[in-house]
């Protein structure tokens, strides 16, 4: 099984979305400065709209499949 780690740290992270939504920069820009898909932005993007800080930091075990 592979071991999906990120290679940015969660201030990185937390700095890039935080470029993205208030300074408005492109997406794409941040993604080339980081090293990453436009995508992968997009969805720290999410990520952190929807639970702040804590979406964007790194899950360890299995995701509950079931949601009540």
């Amino acid at each position: 099984m592979s071991k999906r780690m990120t290679k940015h740290t969660l201030d990185e992270r937390i700095q890039a979305v935080l470029s993205a939504i208030d300074n408005k920069r492109p997406v794409n820009t941040i993604a080339r400065e980081y090293g990453v898909d436009q995508t992968t932005i997009h969805a720290l993007v999410r990520k952190y709209e929807a639970d702040g800080v804590d979406g964007l930091k790194e899950k360890r075990g299995w995701k509950n499949m079931l949601r009540n």
